[in-house]
C-alpha cells in the first residue's frame, strides 16, 4: 500500500492618525483607570472569527473549560454588535482593534476598489507588494498600508515606549489589523507553505523559538488527519443533524472528516486545503501564543503588553458546515478546552489579577436559508449568475439616460430584482439625513476613494432582502449583511477586577480597544468612534 506523505507523526493535542489631540478613555470626566488595583501588565484582545453572538450562549451549559470561565467569571455584553454594514474580516478586525468604523479606517471589505490616477484599482485589504514575506519571497507581501488609523497598539506604545507586541492569527488579515499600524511581532498561518509567517514590515528574521516550534506544529498538524466529533451523545440534539445535504460538498457532510476521504489528492497543498476547514489551526496559534508569553517575557513588569490572537476556524468552519451544525458545536467545544490551557498559562506566566482579556467577533453569520426555511424564517439561497444580471442592470440603467439622476435609475434597476431590498446611492451616504437605519449602518462603512464591491464603481452599495443568501456555492452560507445575524456578536471582557455580570446592554465593536486602552491607563485619539464602557463593567450594567 502506497504510504501518504503525512501519515505517522506525533498528535498534538495610507494616512496615518498621529494623535494631536488626545483625551483619556472614555467620555469626559471618566477615569481612564480601572476602579480597583493597579493596571493589568497584560492585555489580550481574542477575536473568534464569525462568532455570532447566540453560539456561546445556545451552548452554555456545555463548557467546562476556558469558555466556561469566560461565561461566569467575565462581564458579558448579550447585545453587542458591529454597528456598520459590510460585516467581513478585514473590516470587523480593523474596527476591533482601532476603535473606528470601516469609514475612518478605510478598511470597506476584505478585498476593495481603491481609487487612483487614471482609474480604479483592485487590492487586498492587507496586500503590500512593497514587502516581502520573510522566507518565502514567492509569496505576496503582507502589511497594514491601507489602513487609514492607528489602534490600540499603538496608543500603548505610544504611551509606553518600552511595551511588547504581539499578533498571532490564523489569518494574515486579522493579525495585521488588530495591530494597527504598530510594528510589533506579527505571525499567522499561510496554508500556502504550512507555516506561521510575517512580513518584512515587521521584521526580516524569525526567532528561534518561532522556528523550532513551527517544526513540532507542523508534525502535530500532518498528524491530525481525522477529525472526529467530541460532542457528547447527549448534547447533539443542541445542533443541526450531522448529515446535511446542504453541508460541505452536500456529501461528506458528518464525523468522521478524514483527509484520505474528502481531500482532493495527497500532496501537502492538498492536505492544508483540507486542514483549513478543520478546528486544528487554532490550537496551533494558541501554542504560538502561550511560547510567545514565554519567550518574550509577556506581563513579567510594570510596563503593559499587549497581545491580540486571532482564532479563525469558527468562520471556515461555519461558512462550509453552518453555524449550527454538529461541526461548529465540535469546534466551540474543543476551543473550550484550548482557552481552558491559554488561560492557565496566563495564571501561570502573568499571575493571577495581572492579566485582562477581552473576547470579540469580527462579525456574525446567515443560519444556512434552507434551515431558515425549515424555522419558517425568511430566506433563500440565490445561486447562478446573479452578479453579473445585477451590475449590468444597473450599468445599463445607468448609461441609459442623462448624467443628472443616472445613479438613481441605476438603483431602481437593481431594486427590481426581488432578492433585493435597497440599492443606497453614494449621494445618500454623502450627506443628509438618513431615510432609515440602513443607511447610517452603510455610511459607517464607506470611504470616497474605495468601493467594496464593482457596485460601487457605479455609485452603489447594495442590501439583499433579509434572510437571502447571494452566494456562488449550493452549500454552507456567508455573511456581509447589515442585519442583525450578521453583525451580532459576544463582547466579554475577563480579569480579577471586572465584576462578574451577564449584560443585556447594547455595545459595540468600536468600544473594545477604548475599553482595553482605559483599563491599561492609555490614552486614545479624541476622535474615535466608539468610548470606554468601563464604567458598566465596573456597575455591572447601566
Amino acid at each position: 500500500m502506497r504510504r501518504a506523505w503525512w501519515a505517522g507523526g506525533l498528535v498534538l493535542s495610507a494616512v496615518l492618525f498621529v494623535g494631536a489631540v488626545w483625551a483619556p478613555a472614555g467620555a469626559a470626566g471618566r477615569e481612564a483607570s480601572p476602579a480597583q488595583g493597579e493596571h493589568p501588565r497584560l492585555i489580550v484582545l481574542i477575536s473568534v472569527d464569525q462568532l455570532r453572538g447566540d453560539l456561546l450562549l445556545r451552548y452554555d451549559s456545555l463548557f467546562t473549560g476556558g469558555l466556561r470561565r469566560l461565561m461566569d467569571r467575565s462581564a458579558y455584553f448579550t447585545a453587542a454588535a458591529h454597528d456598520h454594514a459590510e460585516t467581513e474580516t478585514g473590516p470587523g478586525h480593523a474596527t476591533l482593534g482601532t476603535g473606528v468604523w470601516p469609514s475612518h479606517s478605510g478598511m470597506v471589505s476584505n478585498d476593495f476598489f481603491i481609487q487612483r490616477a487614471g482609474g480604479w484599482r483592485r487590492v487586498y485589504v492587507v496586500q503590500d507588494l512593497r514587502t516581502k514575506i520573510v522566507g518565502y519571497p514567492q509569496l505576496a507581501g503582507r502589511s497594514p498600508r491601507y489602513l487609514l488609523r492607528d489602534g490600540l497598539a499603538d496608543w500603548l506604545k505610544r504611551a509606553q515606549p518600552r511595551a511588547k507586541l504581539v499578533s498571532v492569527s490564523g489569518k494574515d488579515r486579522s493579525a495585521i489589523l488588530m495591530m494597527g499600524k504598530a510594528r510589533g511581532e506579527v505571525y499567522w498561518y499561510d496554508h500556502d507553505v504550512g507555516r506561521f509567517v510575517t512580513s518584512t514590515y515587521y521584521a526580516h528574521r524569525y526567532p528561534a523559538w518561532l522556528d523550532a516550534l513551527q517544526d513540532t506544529i507542523a508534525l502535530g498538524l500532518r498528524a491530525d488527519t481525522v477529525w472526529r466529533s467530541t460532542v457528547p451523545p447527549a448534547a447533539r440534539a443542541l445542533s443541526e443533524p450531522d448529515t446535511s445535504a446542504y453541508e460541505a460538498d452536500g456529501v461528506h457532510s458528518y464525523f468522521p472528516h478524514r483527509f484520505s476521504a474528502e481531500g482532493a489528492g495527497t500532496s501537502p497543498r492538498d492536505f492544508q486545503a483540507w486542514l483549513a476547514f478543520t478546528p486544528f489551526i487554532d490550537g496551533a496559534v494558541l501554542r504560538v501564543a502561550e511560547r510567545a508569553i514565554a519567550e518574550d517575557s509577556l506581563g513579567a513588569d510594570d510596563v503593559p503588553d499587549y497581545l491580540d490572537i486571532g482564532l479563525s476556524q469558527t468562520d471556515y468552519i461555519g461558512h462550509r458546515y453552518g453555524p449550527l451544525s454538529r461541526e461548529q458545536l465540535d469546534n466551540l467545544l474543543r476551543m473550550d478546552r484550548e482557552l481552558d490551557r491559554f488561560f492557565q498559562v496566563l495564571d501561570a506566566r502573568v499571575g493571577k489579577g495581572n492579566w485582562v482579556v477581552a473576547l470579540a467577533a469580527d462579525h456574525g453569520v446567515l443560519t444556512k436559508p434552507e434551515v431558515r426555511a425549515a424555522q419558517a424564517l425568511p430566506g433563500r439561497r440565490i445561486t447562478g449568475d446573479w452578479a453579473r444580471q445585477l451590475y449590468d442592470a444597473a450599468a445599463q440603467a445607468k448609461a441609459d439616460g442623462p448624467a443628472i439622476g443616472a445613479r438613481e435609475r441605476a438603483a431602481r434597476a437593481v431594486e427590481r430584482f426581488p432578492y433585493i431590498a435597497d440599492a443606497i446611492t453614494y449621494d445618500e451616504l454623502r450627506g443628509g439625513a438618513p431615510a432609515d437605519s440602513f443607511v447610517t449602518l452603510y455610511r459607517r462603512a464607506f470611504h470616497e476613494g474605495r468601493a467594496a464591491d464593482r457596485f460601487g464603481l457605479l455609485g452603489l452599495m447594495i442590501r439583499p432582502a433579509p434572510g437571502d443568501l447571494l452566494t456562488t456555492s449550493a452549500t454552507g452560507t456567508s455573511h456581509g449583511s447589515p442585519y442583525w445575524y450578521d453583525r451580532w456578536i459576544p463582547i466579554a471582557f475577563l480579569g480579577d477586577d471586572i465584576p462578574a455580570a451577564r449584560i443585556a446592554h447594547h455595545i459595540a465593536a468600536v468600544d473594545v480597544a477604548p475599553t482595553l486602552a482605559a483599563l491599561a491607563g492609555v490614552p486614545v485619539p479624541k476622535d474615535l468612534d466608539g468610548h470606554s464602557v468601563l464604567d458598566l463593567l465596573h456597575r455591572g450594567g447601566p
